[in-house]
């Protein structure tokens, strides 16, 4: 189990990513068209070995690099990986008579991802590196040394990989051996943190100085500027200036909450405007507890302060980090190590469940389930299907059906090429669902993806409205007319928009969707969004080759018009319910600030509506370009509105990661959990007690969003108290074996999973959905109070 301490803080990048999303989702409804990586099952890091001599000689050490190639886009950790994932590890296979070091890492960066989760991640091409050192007698001619490095790597989602690699040296007696590797070793010298600075002196104190198990203490980082220089604060008035950070090494037993930073100094400047910086002397605390189970003696605390340092006169120094420790007596006069142990990641890594299967077996899920690959794609038809009736498509596709009716007299060819082009434009979009799926990202959980839906569904409402129109009429003369004009690229762009219009109805099916398609085999994630597009598309390929079917229809007339109208507000409604998951995505204040760009994208729209087709070209290009400007405004309003976050997102914030805590299996709030044993659990539910079971990971992502909004709320807490439910928390951080085969046995191929056992029914235990919600969980809860009853009452008669 990983018991590193959760060491992170807030910073901009948050906000950068939110403003990312409200800019993207202003272009088109395929903003969520994110570049695909390649197949989920394709291995995104490579991992060689190299040495830095080309020939071993006996007695003197020499440096071994692990040298990761990762994809664009993808990141491992580093040794203290922060809220969640797992850092690198190795597991040695050494000649007799050798010795390794510990893995040196370079300096970090900050990574925020959704419900305010921040890991230290390293990117790009990182070198870890370990000193080896050799007996002083060698008898074969040559070495071999094996590793198999076991470490996470993530995007959007996170992949469990391994590499066993070796390397052959051979044996030098006389004289020294030569560098090799020399352009490797230079780089990942210069991404290693310096033990001094010219610029920065970095004295590192604790307070009280003696530490003892069970004592809660602060780190005292105290930063001395060189005199005619400053740093960028934690939190600088750009995105694009580098921000002083501390990055603390995970030490076992000591457990460290986020740095709390100074407020910078102020300084106005004629062409940068504001700059918040730091000069003279600073200090940045960061609270820390000794665990009370740690064996007494010396505590060492080291870490890495990362800045960018720049003269009075402008010119500013390449990004650099110092580094830093302690023992608990005082500052450590020897040469700081950031090395960590290397801890043992099971060989055995999840594996991605059957083709076809569907996880949880029951109700229309498992009907289907149990029918295989062909099983999974009737389901998917008949959700596309379904799609066409929901009141969010039900405006746009009116208007569809109306014009099949029109064009029921006129060319059977011209009204089969609409009705292809539509659902052209269907199967376009779930397409690239699909390709996103098999890429591994599920895009509906970031915020990017959920404010992008709700803009493109906002417009929509005003433009149903009559505030402005997409190339829809708004009188039934008008209508007709604009139908019967109706060319094919107008249809394709109607099929494309439409189900975006229904995933604000069926976002929850749809999120599901993405959570189990992302962990199947790229075919069959592909094959389900296809299926997905066929269904919602046949009907209208179908009515395009058969207008006459229609024919029963009403004819157009104003009472479309009242229709539209009515369906307007009703997306607006569904607005609201869409954007509610911000909360806890960007916090209050982020929530408050994409309302305000949501008016200025309505305050656009109403622009585009005053454009007329009686007026000349420029005036109409005058109005839709006062629009974009607008738009742009709008994001500038963001950009400043979102500096600082407020403190009651911070509050939000510190409750939420207490509330986390026990992913390393610790007491969490009201709840104590027990460490999770099948036989353990066993005798709990015969012995009469109901069980609830939580199979986390400190690397899993939504096993923490589900504590936030469900386990760890005080309802939930409550229940489980006042139902006498014993909790029991399984950690798979390691690759425990007996977990795996449990995630098996249940049918999920990776976390989270949680059961609730009924008291007396071992064998019978309620599978919870992988995303949780309080009211979820309680339901669930009572249905085993009432299993465990009607248990009761079987055994009595």
């Amino acid at each position: 189990m990983d018991t590193a301490p959760n060491h992170s803080h807030t910073g901009p990048n948050m906000n950068a990513r939110v403003r990312i999303g409200l800019l993207v989702s202003l272009v088109t409804a395929a903003s969520a068209v994110w570049p695909v990586s390649a197949a989920y099952a394709a291995t995104k890091a490579q991992v060689s070995l190299l040495p830095s001599v080309d020939a071993v000689v006996p007695g003197q050490p020499f440096d071994v690099a692990f040298r990761f190639q990762l994809e664009s886009g993808w990141h491992i950790y580093w040794q203290n990986s922060g809220d969640s994932g797992l850092p690198p590890s190795v597991r040695w296979t050494l000649p007799e008579g050798f010795s390794v070091g510990e893995l040196q890492f370079p300096t970090p960066k900050r990574h925020e991802s959704p419900g305010d989760i921040i890991t230290n991640i390293l990117s790009g091409e990182p070198v870890l590196v370990v000193k080896v050192t050799a007996p002083a007698v060698i008898k074969e001619g040559s070495v071999k040394l094996g590793a198999a490095v076991g470490y996470l790597v993530c995007e959007k989602a996170c992949l469990r990989e391994d590499a066993t690699l070796s390397l052959d040296l051979p044996v030098q007696t006389t004289g020294a051996a030569k560098p090799s590797n020399a352009e490797v070793f230079e780089r990942a010298k210069r991404a290693m943190p310096k033990a001094t600075s010219k610029y920065v002196t970095a004295t590192p104190s604790v307070k009280p100085d003696q530490l003892s198990p069970g004592t809660k203490f602060d780190l005292l980082l105290t930063i001395d500027v060189a005199p005619k220089h400053h740093v960028q604060s934690n939190k600088p008035s750009s995105p694009l200036m580098i921000p002083s950070d501390v990055f603390v090494e995970r030490q076992e037993g000591v457990r460290f909450v986020r740095p709390v930073f100074p407020e910078g100094k102020v300084r106005p400047d004629k062409y940068l405007g504001k700059l918040s910086e730091y000069d003279g002397r600073v200090t940045v605390r960061v609270p820390g507890e000794v665990d009370s189970s740690r064996n007494a003696g010396p505590i060492r605390i080291a870490g890495i302060y990362s800045y960018q340092a720049c003269d009075d006169e402008g010119h500013c120094f390449p990004p650099d980090a110092v580094s830093f420790a302690l023992t608990s007596g005082g500052a450590s006069a020897t040469p700081v190590d950031t090395a960590q142990p290397a801890s043992s990641i099971a060989s055995t890594p999840p594996s991605t469940p059957a083709a076809g299967s569907l996880g949880d077996k029951s109700g229309i899920e498992g009907l289907l389930g149990r029918f295989g690959t062909v099983g999974l794609l009737i389901g998917c038809f008949l959700y596309g299907l379904f799609i066409n009736a929901t009141p969010c498509v039900l405006p746009l596709l009116s208007i569809k059906v109306l014009g099949f009716v029109h064009q029921a007299h006129e060319s059977r060819r011209r009204t089969l090429v609409l009705g292809l082009s539509f659902g052209a434009g269907v199967m376009l979009f779930f397409v690239i669902l699909g390709l996103l799926a098999a890429a591994g990202t599920n895009v509906l959980q970031f915020p990017e993806a959920v404010i992008g839906l709700g803009t493109v569904v906002m417009a929509m409402g005003l433009s149903m409205l009559g505030v402005f129109t997409l190339q829809t009429p708004t009188t039934a003369v008008n209508l007709e007319a604009g139908i019967k004009k109706e060319g094919p690229l107008s249809s394709f762009g109607k099929g494309a928009l439409a189900p975006v219009l229904g995933f604000a109805c069926t976002g929850p099916l749809l999120a599901g969707a993405f959570g189990w398609a992302t962990q199947q085999p790229p075919h069959i994630a592909s094959a389900a969004f296809l299926f997905m597009g066929l269904g919602m598309s046949s009907p209208y390929m179908l009515l395009g080759a058969n207008p006459h079917w229609l024919s029963f229809l009403p004819k157009p007339g104003e009472w479309m018009i009242t229709f539209e109208r009515i369906m307007g507000f009703l997306l607006l409604a569904m607005v609201i319910w869409l954007l509610h998951p911000l909360v806890v995505q960007i916090g209050v204040t982020g929530l408050e600030w994409t309302l305000v760009f949501l008016v200025f994208v309505g305050l656009a729209c109403w622009v585009l509506g005053q454009v007329r087709f009686d007026m000349s070209a420029a005036r109409r290009w005058g109005y839709r370009l006062g629009a974009v400007a607008l738009v742009i405004l709008a994001g500038g309003v963001i950009y400043e509105g979102m500096f600082p976050l407020d403190e009651a997102v911070a509050a939000a914030r510190a409750e939420r990661d207490a509330l986390a805590n026990c992913d390393n299996g610790e007491s969490s709030g009201k709840i104590h959990w027990r460490p999770w044993t099948e036989q353990a659990v066993e005798e709990t539910v015969r012995s009469g007690a109901p069980v609830f079971v939580d199979f986390t990971a400190a690397y899993c992502t939504q096993c923490r969003i589900n504590k936030i909004v469900a386990i760890n709320t005080p309802e939930v807490t409550e229940k489980l108290k006042a139902l006498g439910v014993a909790t029991f928390q399984g950690d798979f951080s390691s690759g425990d074996a007996e977990i795996f085969a449990a995630l098996q046995k249940h049918g999920r191929a990776g976390l989270p999973l949680n059961l609730i056992y009924p008291a007396g029914l071992p064998d019978a235990p309620i599978v919870l959905d992988t995303e949780l919600t309080k009211a979820y969980l309680l339901q669930k809860l009572d249905e085993a109070s009432i299993s465990r009853s009607a248990s009761s009452a079987t055994v009595g008669s």
